[in-house]
């Protein structure tokens, strides 16, 4: 079953179109992976169908309802939420207060908001940070939160974006578990966007590969890897020798 369709999407600021003629769908219980140099429209193609930003043309449809004129928290409330790419919880609240803020998304009362919340925290197995200032925690801790807060929503689909980015090898394993768990344990339906190659190839079912604002290559992790498009605007000889030798390789910025 398709949960999302994007058909034809183009967005420009100004002169600049960032992302152009974009189509693509998603299957429910799929976890799909958006790669691509910087500035090739990724964040932008996220906020487009989050509804951040209103299209310049082409259509968005989302559990079979066409919701791209709608807002983004009208886009929420049905179900699909994203996480942001600099870090959005709030320091000045606790952990416990930041995933209510998600919770709040489906209830106005605060006492079913903070039974949610307990029950998320446990499942993320961080109840024991319920009382700790977001702001205090490192950085692993606090994306943990993050997509903790957005799981409040109940989402259907979870956009997120960079959740790895600025990690360690040993923390970025932590988070590779955390979204299995979402994907599989929670049933939601994933799209991550990705600079750590290591988690896209993990995690990802399908790729699809973004460069100047176009999509240049879609299809499954180990064959868009051998892609001589994406190896010449993304990934680069070095990375692509040695995946396809076996070799691991781990790089935030695969094309230096």
């Amino acid at each position: 079953m398709t949960l999302l369709d994007v058909q034809h999407l183009t967005k420009s600021f100004g002169g600049l179109v960032a992302n152009k003629d974009i189509s693509f769908v998603v299957a429910q219980g799929e976890l799909l992976g958006i790669i691509g140099p910087n500035g090739a429209g990724k964040t932008t193609l996220f906020n487009s169908i989050a509804g951040a930003h209103p299209i310049d043309s082409g259509k968005v449809i989302f559990d079979g309802r066409d919701i791209t004129a709608l807002k983004s928290h009208q886009i929420a409330r049905l179900g699909l939420t994203r996480t942001f790419q600099i870090y959005a919880a709030s320091g000045d609240l606790t952990v416990k207060e930041n995933v209510m803020v998600g919770c709040f998304m489906k209830t106005g009362s605060r006492s079913v908001a903070a039974a949610l919340a307990d029950r998320i925290l446990q499942e993320f197995e961080i109840e024991h940070l319920a009382r700790s200032l977001v702001g205090e925690l490192p950085i692993a801790a606090q994306k943990r939160v993050v997509m903790a807060t957005a799981m409040g929503t109940e989402p259907k689909l979870l956009l997120l974006d960079e959740v790895a980015a600025g990690l360690t090898p040993h923390e970025v394993d932590g988070i590779i578990a955390t979204i299995r768990f979402i994907h599989k344990d929670l049933g939601v339906t994933v799209i991550l966007i990705e600079h750590v190659m290591e988690m896209v190839m993990n995690v990802c079912h399908r790729v699809l590969v973004l460069d100047y604002g176009e999509k240049i290559a879609e299809g499954q992790p180990r064959e868009v890897v051998k892609d001589p498009g994406v190896i010449k605007a993304y990934l680069g000889e070095r990375y692509a020798r040695e995946h396809t030798t076996g070799t691991p390789v781990r790089s935030e910025f695969p094309k230096p």
